[in-house]
């Protein structure tokens, strides 16, 4: 990228820096990789970085929380609308939700996440204040619902929505990050309906099932 393209667009300069670091960050590590190559990466010299970002780590925890938003942002809302059935409305969002866990995006933040989730102590506060409360809440209270109109069985809603969503998780991270898709690929419809078709069944009262 010249630099009169960056004078152009200087507004967009922090977003740009993120998205070449997560590149560079993703090839090498965050501990192997350098700000020089950072900086080589977004086209832009060393110095610019840092009227930006104090240090490597702000850098890398502000890509990894900017990234983790977007993905955030492409995830469905949970509506549920009286008399909805709550086994195929977590196959429709199950496949919306694989979709964004199974994007390159993703693919390539998790590792970095795991990585350093022990090593910086922020990335602990962002899954708690920016995670938990835009997934496991939304979906707990779906279960919660569906207990109240008698449809599911008198669970712990928190732990169902983590059998849950733990297993969306799973196969993004098995198929994406561990490349398993590579051996097994699998179509993420069919991997939703068969989720929800698994923890609904035995979620799901005896009555209550058709």
């Amino acid at each position: 990228m010249s630099s009169k393209a960056w004078k152009r667009q200087p507004e967009k300069r922090p977003a740009q820096i993120m998205e070449a670091a997560i590149r560079v960050f993703s090839e090498k590590g965050f501990r192997a990789a350098t700000m020089d190559e950072v900086a080589d990466a977004a086209g832009i010299t060393k110095g610019t970085i840092y009227l930006y970002f104090e240090s490597k780590t702000e850098l890398f925890v502000e890509a990894v929380r900017a990234q983790l938003q977007e993905v955030l942002d492409l995830l469905p809302s949970i509506q549920y609308e009286p008399g909805a059935d709550p086994e195929k409305l977590t196959k429709e969002l199950g496949v919306k939700f694989l979709d964004v866990l199974m994007s390159e995006k993703v693919a390539q933040v998790i590792p970095l996440i795991i990585a350093e989730f022990k090593n910086i102590p922020v990335l602990k506060q962002i899954y708690f204040s920016e995670i938990l409360s835009k997934s496991d809440f939304q979906v707990a209270n779906l279960i919660e619902m569906g207990k109240a109109l008698g449809l599911v069985r008198d669970v712990e809603p928190m732990i169902a929505t983590r059998l849950l969503l733990g297993s969306f998780f799973l196969f993004a991270l098995t198929q994406e990050v561990l490349g398993a898709k590579e051996v097994t690929p699998m179509n993420p419809g069919d991997i939703a309906a068969t989720i929800a078709t698994v923890c609904f069944r035995g979620l799901m009262k005896t009555e209550a099932l058709p």
